[in-house]
């Protein structure tokens, strides 16, 4: 199969291949990077450090909204290479579920914002 394929394309499909991998693989990295955020965060929340953790879940948010648009960037690639196969279909849903998880931070930033405005 490899010798019918111009090296160029070779190299394409071994980083599109490889990206893939990260992607998939990536979930398990960024879930021990929050949980590093662990002691952090309870210090936040046993100071009642409503700011803090306001300013912390809008960049979670962030992130995970950025992890969307690399989702809907890689099923735009699967759909060129494949456009009669489910993989941009995977890449969707991971896009959805990532921004999910951006409205639930969004969601827990503004209970604190207005929970530190209210000098709660």
């Amino acid at each position: 199969m490899w010798n019918h394929i111009s090296v160029t394309n070779k190299m394409k499909l071994t980083m599109l291949i490889a990206v893939s991998l990260i992607m998939l693989t990536a979930s398990p990295l960024f879930s021990s990077v929050e949980a590093g955020h662990a002691p952090q965060l309870k210090e936040m929340i046993q100071k009642g450090d409503h700011t803090a953790l306001a300013e912390f879940y809008k960049k979670q948010a962030e992130e995970a909204r950025h992890k969307a648009g690399d989702m809907k960037t890689m099923a735009s690639e699967y759909l060129k290479k494949y456009p009669k196969n489910t993989y941009a279909k995977h890449c969707e849903k991971m896009e959805n579920r990532y921004l999910e998880e951006a409205k639930e931070y969004e969601s827990l930033a503004e209970m604190h914002t207005k929970a530190a405005k209210e000098g709660k």
